[in-house]
């Protein structure tokens, strides 16, 4: 299916669709998209949508045709789940490296999608093109038609690259895909007058599996689940069906009507969500398949569940009575979610029209009644400002919105596609009123909103070492080897620009902006949400499939005047992507004639890095980051003494740095951080919100960086950013490789006692003595343990090398990107790959080592795993998790030998036979 222009004009002009029924005049069948504006659009691309759509199709196999950025910063990051198959949870793409972008990726997709079908044996293979490789001009269809004809299963080309528009036409464009190469290519092996399609339910977090049963009691067979859950066999078989049933959703309003069309399969709109609607869903199916037995069966179940759902409810109903609630999502659930509301007892005060129809928003506003406001667009500060008129005791919206509303104190409910809990059908009302309940009277709101013990009274006040800290274990060479697979299974690294993105969060009034389509901002920002549990700030410039032709001059300008105009930001950070350096702009040109234009902002910082996101990875994107702020802010001025700079490596984490400056200020030196996480990504509190990083090192530090009289590198990448500072400014530097481990500890603390003259503080001989009583406890439990780590180099090197000295075996390593210490690795081979490699060299471990993108390898494996790296979204914390100096040595010693620990406990409780 090719994505002519005139096919996307179809799309967004979709005579189904509810908005298009309310134009008028010239505006009927007017393109239904909303441009995203340069600086301000964050939403998914059409890439992300068309995933969204098909990725639930959970027996086959999705691959992403592009570099690495839309891959590896999206995969497995879906809500929907599976009963059965989980091949769609695995990450498939071709990872174009340069010369691909540069000779054509055709080949690569072409032995990628052999190597699944090898590897593998999924039902059919998806294929996704992305911004770059429809730039290049990949004939994805060509490729995918050879290669079905070679496997003789179904391949299926989505294209869907970013630029082409919004999310929505992304669903869409999904939904075409299905109708042109799967819906009718089967028949199922019998058909009964109660078969049903459900079209635009995701199964997000088992929500369908409560409604299920419910059809199931009444003799009603779902025969496609569109997409959730689903099986591609039965999506063939769709055609067939005597109801489509669409679920809260407009995205795929194309394919039900398209099927009605071609196969006279009447569809009906419907919600799963509160009593009334699940009510109104069963009588309406009831209904349309024209069956009075199956109508009176219909009544009589929802007589049953809703007397029983009465009595359950009964208990919340009482403790959530009254309760005010601002809601902020999109389409259909701006209503129903307000009627499941009510039915709880609560009161809405407020709810988003975002996406809404006419037909919508006339319900909305009868729900609402006269009092009522109806949000059209909204954003963190009008969201708090409509809390605080309302005096809303909660917010629900999705997880985007979560921090904002936590930063201000406000009780949260997740209701969009990243939420763990169902709330649909019967059963979901139960687990909404649980969660509602949970959320508004946890003990936490008390303890966070009471004023600190001081703020309740008023107080009564009363020569530089040259060496080079490198110390290699006195062992063999690794060997250094890199995947030779075409495709790349589960991706291990992220990509360039997101590297940047993080090291430019550590710089306060900082808004990084990417320069590519609007996608690859969403999905680096949703990454950087989930691990650190911050809002994040975030810009794009929105390149769409024009401006990717003509070039992005304009929409560079236009997104920093929007930058400026909204968020008021001291610095900017603009960082290349994949697209922009395939199309090749002339960045620093660009700037040029931007600050020629506008010559008014000419004290504006703005920090160019490149980041093609088809090479490198995400250390290597911060290194990036930081040698350019350190080549380009900087003023020579004279030394202070006592002033120091440190540069914190993409292996610290924000409680690492945290950590860093504390050991540093207590031999009296004055630390200046590049980046400092531990200021703007820690979870602290702040009473105001700010649309731009609210901390981090200040752009007047950044100047004074050339009064420092010494620059510890923390990291072996960031050692040419330290030789930047040297040969510009004249500052001798040392590079510490790891801070983890106690003979590195000790190196540090002795170079900080050279520099400053000052004695190791009692407080650190204190903390020596504890890491050295905590190497005696865990020994025991880590001694011979073989080990298996998958993590970017720097962070590799430190907990590799410091768990080998405790005797453990490193029985794995696998990297994402080259680095000089690779070699140094005490292992016999260290390769630069996926998860894949990492999971078929990682059998007969004891223990797995990296991100939370493990946790299924794990399972598989049956082995226990330790989060580390980036990015870790399943567990809390993330903001102030420390390995560094004695004591975070210490916590990373005692939560290893923990975990052995556990391991040991349950083998206790094998059978006799298997507890060997």
């Amino acid at each position: 299916m090719k994505m002519t222009q005139g096919k996307i004009k179809e799309l967004l002009t979709e005579p189904g669709c509810e908005h298009n029924h309310h134009k008028h005049g010239d505006k009927k069948n007017k393109g239904c998209t909303q441009q995203a504006q340069p600086g301000a659009a964050q939403g998914g691309c059409a890439f992300d949508g068309a995933m969204i759509a098909l990725v639930p199709i959970t027996d086959a196999a999705h691959l992403v045709h592009g570099p690495i950025a839309c891959a590896g910063n999206s995969w497995g990051s879906r809500g929907s789940l599976s009963s059965g198959p989980m091949l769609y949870k695995m990450g498939f793409t071709t990872d174009l490296s340069e010369n691909d972008v540069i000779f054509g990726g055709e080949k690569r997709l072409y032995k990628s999608i052999l190597e699944v079908h090898q590897r593998y044996s999924p039902a059919a293979v998806f294929v996704y093109s992305t911004c770059v490789t429809a730039l290049i001009g990949d004939d994805l269809d060509a490729v995918c038609q050879k290669a079905s004809e070679k496997i003789e299963i179904p391949v299926i080309p989505v294209n869907s690259p970013g630029f082409i528009g919004s999310k929505n036409l992304g669903n869409r464009v999904g939904g075409e895909a299905l109708l042109d190469y799967v819906v009718g290519t089967r028949e199922p092996e019998y058909t009964t007058p109660y078969d049903i399609n459900l079209i635009g339910e995701y199964n997000i977090a088992g929500e369908m599996w409560g409604v299920l049963p419910l059809f199931e009691k009444l003799g009603i067979r779902v025969l496609a689940k569109i997409t959730g859950d689903a099986r591609y066999h039965d999506i063939a078989c769709a055609h067939r069906a005597k109801l489509n049933v669409m679920i809260c959703s407009k995205a795929l309003i194309n394919m039900a009507r398209k099927m009605e069309e071609r196969y006279g399969i009447p569809y009906i709109e419907e919600s799963f969500y509160g009593v009334e609607d699940m009510n109104h869903c069963l009588r309406n199916i009831a209904l349309q398949l024209g069956d009075p037995d199956l109508q009176e069966r219909v009544e009589r179940l929802i007589a049953e569940e809703t007397t029983q759902l009465d009595r359950t409810l009964a208990p919340y109903r009482d403790r959530l009575r009254g309760k005010r609630v601002v809601l902020y999502t999109g389409g259909v659930k701006s209503w129903s979610i307000v009627s499941a509301a009510k039915d709880l007892g609560m009161q809405v005060v407020a709810t988003s029209t975002k996406k809404s129809t006419e037909e919508d928003k006339a319900r909305i506003k009868e729900l609402l009644g006269q009092d009522g406001i109806m949000l059209e667009k909204g954003n963190a500060q009008e969201l708090l400002r409509v809390i605080a008129k309302t005096q809303a005791d909660m917010l629900i919206a999705g997880g985007r919105n979560q921090y904002t509303a936590l930063k201000a104190r406000i009780p949260f409910l997740d209701i969009n596609q990243e939420r763990h809990h169902p709330y649909s059908g019967y059963v979901g009302m139960v687990e909404m009123a649980r969660e509602l309940e949970e959320a508004l009277y946890s003990p936490i709101w008390q303890q966070v909103r009471q004023a600190a013990p001081w703020e309740q009274e008023p107080m009564t006040q009363s020569s530089s070492p040259a060496r080079e800290h490198f110390v290699a274990d006195p062992q063999p060479k690794a060997k250094v080897q890199i995947s030779k697979k075409a495709i790349a299974v589960n991706p291990l690294k992220q990509s360039q620009p997101l590297g940047a993105a993080l090291a430019f969060l550590g710089v306060k009034g900082m808004m990084p902006l990417f320069h590519g389509s609007q996608g690859c901002t969403a999905f680096a920002k949703v990454m950087l949400v989930r691990h650190f549990r911050e809002a994040i700030p975030l810009s794009t410039t929105a390149m769409t499939e024009v401006s990717t032709i003509l070039g992005g001059e304009d929409n560079i300008g236009q997104a920093i005047l929007t930058i400026l105009e909204k968020f008021n930001p001291e610095i900017i950070g603009l960082c290349t992507t994949g697209l922009t350096e395939t199309r090749g702009d002339d960045m620093e040109g660009i700037l040029r004639d931007f600050r020629k234009k506008h010559p008014q902002l000419d004290g504006l910082p703005i920090v160019l890095v490149s980041t093609a996101d088809f090479k490198g990875a995400l250390q290597d994107g911060f290194t990036a980051a930081v040698e350019s702020i350190v080549r380009e802010l900087p003023q020579i001025d004279d030394a202070k003494p006592n002033q120091v700079n440190l540069l914190a490596g993409a292996a610290m984490a924000p409680g690492d740095v945290q950590e860093l400056k504390a050991m540093i200020t207590a031999f009296g030196l004055t630390p200046i951080v590049v980046p400092d996480l531990s200021a703007s990504l820690d979870g602290h509190l702040d009473e105001s919100y700010s649309a731009v990083t609210g901390g981090g090192t200040s752009l007047a530090d950044l100047r004074k960086i050339g009064q420092s009289a010494y620059t510890f590198a923390i990291g072996e990448s960031m050692r040419e950013a330290a030789d930047i500072l040297e040969r510009r400014l004249g500052i001798p530097y040392e590079v510490f490789p790891k801070l983890t481990g106690l003979g590195a500890v000790d190196q540090f603390l002795q170079a900080l006692s050279d520099l400053s003259g000052v004695e190791v503080p009692e407080t650190y001989r204190r903390q020596r003595q504890q890491l050295q009583d905590a190497m005696l406890d865990t020994h025991f439990y880590l001694g011979r343990k073989r080990i298996s780590l998958a993590l970017e180099p720097d962070l590799l090197y430190a907990v590799a090398s410091w768990l080998h000295q405790m005797g453990a075996e490193i029985h794995t390593a696998v990297t994402t990107t080259k680095s000089p210490l690779l070699e140094h690795l005490p292992v016999e081979t260290v390769v630069i790959g996926d998860l894949g490699d990492f999971e078929e060299l990682a059998v007969s471990s004891d223990l797995l080592i990296t991100n939370s993108n493990g946790a299924a390898i794990a399972q598989r494996l049956n082995l226990p795993l330790y989060r580390l790296g980036f990015p870790i979204f399943d567990r809390l914390g993330n903001g102030q998790r420390c390995s560094i100096g004695y004591r975070g040595t210490m916590q990373l010693l005692f939560d290893i030998g923990n975990l052995f620990i556990e391991e040991q406990e349950k083998s206790v409780h094998l059978p006799v036979e298997l507890n060997v």
